[in-house]
């Protein structure tokens, strides 16, 4: 009898412990690696690209007025990676922005990661400077 009273009182005792291990891990703020960061940049740079935002669009080049051969050029559709970019903003809560397009959500602080892509567009390769992270530059936010 005292046996099972002490096994009993183990039993209990260990529901207690890990029920407050479980609580305390849940509520633990989550601290994201700057291995995470350049993961999320990847993800985003992949949704804009399979989604088609580099697809040639034919565009005039500057100084054209249209009527001329040879005055337009392929480019990407940059108001397809805008909308984009805005979803991508709106789900992760980071500014995201390309160099070398007008295709921006906000712009990324000092803290942004910094990916350097190249892609075929139109037969032609073009090299853009694809940037993610939040405004103040303090970092991903942690989930709670």
């Amino acid at each position: 009898m005292d046996v099972m009273i002490k096994t009993l009182e183990a039993a209990i005792s260990l529901v207690v412990l890990v029920s407050f291990l479980s609580f305390g891990l849940l509520h633990y703020p989550v601290q994201h690696s700057q291995l995470y960061e350049y993961e999320l940049a990847e993800d985003a740079w992949r949704v804009l690209y399979l989604r088609g935002g580099f697809e040639p669009l034919w565009k005039l080049a500057d100084g054209c007025s249209g009527l001329e051969d040879g005055c337009g050029v392929l480019w990407p559709n940059e108001d397809k990676m805008n909308v984009d970019v805005e979803r991508i903003t709106e789900l992760t809560g980071l500014c995201v922005a390309m160099d070398g397009l007008q295709v921006a959500s906000c712009l990324p602080g000092e803290g942004a990661i910094v990916l350097h892509k190249t892609v075929s567009s139109g037969g032609e390769q073009m090299t853009f400077a694809f940037r993610m992270g939040p405004e103040t530059g303090k970092g991903i936010p942690s989930v709670e």
